[in-house]
């Protein structure tokens, strides 16, 4: 049975999601704004963890760009919240109950209709991973289209106020209309058009559908930019195809002990 601390922002967040518009292009995506309950966003980012119990994205990426130095987070799918102090093992503990249970998943799946169904109407068999995500000044994300395995990304902005609205991801179109590209390499910004930027503001998301054409990516970060923060802070929530990414990893177990890299 489920208490009322995990079935209220599961409940409201389900709720906001229902309400999802769909704009086709570049790709299918959708942005919403106060998917937490006010309270409880409040809550969370008051329960914030430290600098100190994020991991540096370069040092344990095996893809190593040099802005990546800038970059920090925890991975939400693991067992993280050992060392964390009573208050805030207690809260994520929680959090990460509903966040990643199977009601959720599905209830994002569905906020993309039938772009996700097979022809017989059923549901992809999705794993779901997520990370707390910490940007710092320096930081910037050229124009990818993300790992092949990824079926829908959701990107959680937990701003303190309006003031960072202009530091949200952007959405591109290659100026070439025929580019494309199946995996996450990152591209120069001069090599597209961007269409549009999700504001960064508190208690939003944006969503889109990973394909080889849904280029997205992050303008450089100044200090101005985060000077009154301790960085541009978000979730990112991801569902992954189960199968292709359970064969993804496995791979790259297998090259990682053979010594190949």
């Amino acid at each position: 049975m489920k208490t009322a601390t995990t079935a209220g922002p599961l409940a409201h967040f389900i709720d906001c999601l229902k309400t999802a518009e769909i704009v086709p292009e570049p790709y299918p995506h959708y942005y919403l704004e106060n998917v937490f309950p006010a309270d409880y966003y409040q809550t969370l980012r008051e329960h914030l963890p430290t600098s100190a119990v994020y991991q540096n994205l370069f040092e344990v990426t095996d893809y190593k760009l040099d802005h990546f130095r800038h970059r920090d987070q925890r991975d939400l799918h693991t067992a993280w919240t050992s060392s964390l102090p009573a208050p805030l093992k207690g809260f994520w503990d929680s959090f990460d109950e509903w966040f990643l249970g199977p009601e959720l998943a599905r209830a994002v799946l569905e906020s993309f209709g039938t772009y996700l169904q097979t022809s017989e109407g059923a549901w992809p068999e999705v794993a779901v991973e997520s990370q707390l995500i910490r940007h710092r000044a320096g930081y910037f994300l050229g124009p990818h289209s993300d790992l092949y395995t990824k079926l829908v990304v959701l990107l959680i902005y937990l701003a303190p106020d309006e003031s960072a609205a202009h530091l949200g991801t952007s959405l591109y179109r290659p100026k070439d209309p025929d580019f494309s590209c199946p995996n996450s390499r990152h591209y120069p910004f001069d090599d597209f058009i961007r269409v549009d930027t999700a504001p960064y503001r508190p208690n939003s998301l944006l969503a889109f559908l990973r394909s080889d054409i849904s280029f997205h990516g992050v303008e450089p970060l100044s200090e101005a930019d985060v000077a009154n923060t301790a960085g541009r802070d978000l979730i990112q929530y991801v569902l992954h195809d189960k199968k292709a990414r359970a064969e993804q990893l496995r791979a790259k177990n297998l090259v990682t002990k053979e010594g190949y890299e």
